[in-house]
């Protein structure tokens, strides 16, 4: 139900500044009956109680009831709502949970399904209440909180009407504006997980007889395992090693930073074409700047006439204030991968020297070259690059301010070695 800025709140008395951070709501209602002053205390103390009760309602039109409930479960019950907190649970015991680090308890209630023949209306109801507030809420009177969820699907739409309500003998102000600020925020990672994801396709053709097998392994091992030549830490791999074209590619891996793990769900094999499925796992506020929902992609490489043919589709549900920032990222990050593996497959063992401006030997003491890189990496791109630039001293040092044009860049179009699209991706029912 909250986070620790409750308790940052209470130390410092920063109230105000909860609604500069609060999320858009579709509806929102709290009961009024309140201040109910404790005898012989001044209400402007913090010492407030009564009953608080929120509700929140959202429409869902691409999404029926049963969706729609799933839908809460996994990005709210499951992963925390988009709220800044962890959740602990059990497969003993799926229906309890504890949240991090409030430690406030909760339990799932049964859940019940609706329906009128008469007016064909479908609701799904959820229940759940709070078993234990944890240390940081003190006044919430025990076993006095329920809250109750139903999907209602009506007039082509389902609406949700979440409604929570508890009983406090202190800090009715604040809690009731903490109340406000999480079940809305969560109700918001709600529907904007049941919104059609984006969907990015980057393809490009290698020249020559190049095996799709081979292909995908180099990819497992290159861009899987080892990062594809981005600049950044190499990934941390864990889980068992694939059986089918992986090499010594492993099922799961840790990126540092930001903190997201993924893992490989699917490989397939034909005669002319193979390829692997990905997804993030638990893509949240901890894998910023890539603040996402949901995240999946589909990575196949195909034998045809003009040579090899590498399809990358992404598809990923971002959240919707960051949504310009994160695409952005996305395209970078899968177009720059595209053109490393190109130059791994063509060039295995390809590398650029590390040579002084303009090739000039004075500037570091008669050295030619102090070192190199791999060809088939972002450094190494833009290395090369910068060796065959021949654009005046102006214009290169404009590019300094232009990361995007750096290295192995491109617009994407039917001119570029990488193409790439964007696209609305697949409605909830065929979503996986």
């Amino acid at each position: 139900m909250a986070s620790t800025l409750v308790h940052l709140l209470i130390l410092f008395g920063g109230f105000d500044q909860l609604w500069s951070f609060s999320p858009r709501y579709t509806s929102f209602n709290t009961v009024q009956g309140r201040h109910k002053s404790q005898l012989g205390a001044d209400s402007s103390a913090g010492e407030e109680e009564g009953i608080i009760s929120v509700s929140i309602q959202k429409r869902f039109p691409d999404a029926t009831p049963e969706q729609a409930r799933d839908a809460w479960m996994d990005y709210h019950w499951k992963k925390g709502g988009g709220l800044p907190i962890v959740i602990v649970s059990s497969d003993e015991s799926p229906k309890e949970r504890t949240i991090l680090p409030t430690l406030m308890k909760e339990q799932l209630l049964d859940d019940e399904v609706e329906e009128n023949q008469e007016d064909q209306s479908h609701v799904v109801e959820i229940s759940y209440k709070v078993t234990d507030a944890g240390p940081l809420f003190p006044g919430i009177i025990p076993d006095t909180h329920s809250a109750n969820v139903t999907f209602e699907y009506t007039n082509q739409a389902t609406v949700m009407n979440w409604d929570v309500s508890f009983e406090t003998t202190k800090f009715y102000t604040l809690y009731e504006a903490v109340t406000q600020w999480t079940v809305g925020t969560a109700a918001t990672t709600v529907e904007e997980c049941l919104t059609l994801p984006r969907r990015l396709n980057v393809k490009t053709v290698i020249d020559g007889d190049i095996d799709p097998f081979l292909a995908r392994k180099e990819c497992l091992e290159f861009v899987w395992a080892s990062g594809g030549g981005l600049p950044l830490i190499p990934p941390i791999p864990f889980g068992d090693i694939l059986e089918e074209g992986g090499g010594s590619a492993r099922r799961n891996l840790l990126r540092i930073p930001p903190l997201i793990t993924e893992s490989i769900v699917d490989t397939a094999t034909t005669e002319k074409q193979t390829s692997f499925e990905y997804r993030l796992n638990r893509p949240g506020l901890t894998t910023f700047p890539f603040l996402l929902h949901t995240h999946i992609g589909h990575v196949s490489f195909t034998s045809t006439a003009q040579g090899l043919a590498i399809d990358w589709e992404v598809e990923f549900r971002p959240y919707q204030i960051a949504k310009p920032i994160v695409e952005k990222l996305v395209e970078m990050t899968v177009s720059t991968l595209v053109r490393n593996l190109r130059v791994k497959l063509l060039e295995p063992d390809a590398v650029v020297l590390i040579k002084p401006p303009r090739g000039n030997a004075n500037l570091t003491m008669g050295l030619e070259e102090f070192g190199k890189v791999s060809k088939a990496s972002w450094l190494g791109g833009v290395l090369e690059s910068h060796l065959c630039d021949r654009r005046s001293t102006k214009d290169q040092t404009l590019s300094l301010i232009q990361p995007w044009t750096w290295g192995r860049s491109g617009e994407g179009d039917e001119l570029d070695i990488v193409q790439y699209q964007w696209t609305d991706g697949q409605s909830v029912e065929e979503d996986v």
